[in-house]
């Protein structure tokens, strides 16, 4: 037997090896002798059958820490190694490798490219993402991160336009941090229904907008809002279609009857925070705001992509400043919604 890749192993005492640092798995290996924890501590992938007594072994083994000798890993490319390795030790089938390759066969959408979108959109496409279509026809402008902003001057220069839109701007940003990715625009969120999607992640400021999550509830794609507010953001619920066997899951409209039936004048609000702003200026969230909500976002997209189950089905976290610690709220599908609602 050989040592899963991508475990550390150090010594604890003369004659005392620890493997691995995650306490979901380090096993601490006492009783050796010099010669033998010497050999574990350089083991790499060569074989520790000999290196160490039965006992050991066997705990290794429950620790889910070996892997057969002999076997070579799958090759992957370089940049996306430490996917591999940290997804291979996590996940209980140990396949990091074929996580990843799903990744590569999947397409996402990010509509709405501000300090959120932008750390959605990035974090995907260096994941290994294999296709991306970024939506926001908006200029480049000071919210733009530093990063994309570069792509936007690339993009410039390209295409021969002066000042392209901001998908564009992201998408020559991502094609030089994530040459792996293949990143497209599209003009408007309507035109994401004519290709198929695997994930559609919505970025807004102060509310998602109730007509494109019903589209795309109405068209079976899974999708994923983000809401930054004036001090806070919200991440949830992810929406996916029904699966057999599933308790009722909240959608976004289960979210608004359930803040219409709380608060009647909901409604009347709601409409304003989609609608036009004065001036139409849109605030961006604070920096740490937007990292912390676009890293969950993305790692809710990534989850469903790898075939787990993201954190945020029928809930939504809650991420408040200046702490940015994110609390998870639990939401009930209601009743009247035509969603996967009861009595729906």
């Amino acid at each position: 037997m050989q040592l899963r890749q991508g475990l550390r192993v150090l010594r604890r005492a003369a004659d005392e090896v620890q493997v691995g640092l995650d306490p979901r798995w380090a096993v601490r290996v006492a009783g050796l002798s010099t010669e033998r924890a010497d050999r574990l501590l350089r083991a790499g992938d060569r074989r520790v059958d000999d290196a160490l007594p039965a006992p050991a072994l066997d705990a290794l083994g429950a620790a889910g820490l070996l892997r057969p000798a002999g076997s070579r890993p799958r090759r992957v490319r370089p940049d996306l190694r430490p996917e591999v390795l940290a997804h291979g030790l996590a996940r209980e089938d140990g396949d990091g490798v074929g996580a990843v390759r799903r990744r590569a066969r999947s397409t996402v959408a990010v509509v709405g490219l501000g300090r959120p979108g932008v750390v959605v959109a990035g974090t995907l496409a260096v994941a290994g993402v294999g296709t991306l279509v970024l939506v926001d026809p908006r200029p480049p402008g000071p919210g733009l991160p530093a990063a994309a902003a570069g792509g936007a001057a690339r993009a410039g220069a390209d295409d021969g336009a002066r000042t392209p839109d901001r998908a564009t701007a992201v998408a020559g940003s991502l094609r030089g941090v994530a040459p792996g990715a293949r990143v497209r625009t599209a003009p408007g969120p309507g035109g994401l229904l004519t290709d198929p999607h695997d994930v559609v992640v919505t970025v807004a400021t102060d509310a998602p907008d109730p007509a494109t999550a019903l589209t795309l509830l109405g068209a079976d794609v899974p999708h994923l809002p983000v809401v930054t507010r004036e001090a806070d953001a919200l991440v949830g619920p992810f929406v996916r279609p029904a699966r057999p066997g599933d308790d009722p899951l909240c959608c976004l409209r289960c979210l608004d009857l359930q803040r219409a039936a709380a608060d009647p004048a909901w409604p009347v609000v709601l409409a304003q925070l989609v609608g036009p702003r004065p001036g139409d200026a849109v605030a961006e969230p604070p920096a740490a705001l937007a990292a912390v909500a676009g890293g969950l976002a993305a790692a809710e997209v990534l989850a469903h992509l790898d075939g787990g189950e993201p954190r945020t089905l029928g809930a939504q976290y809650e991420i408040p400043v200046p702490s940015v610690a994110p609390r998870l709220r639990r939401w009930a599908a209601h009743p009247e919604c035509g969603c996967a609602a009861p009595g729906a």
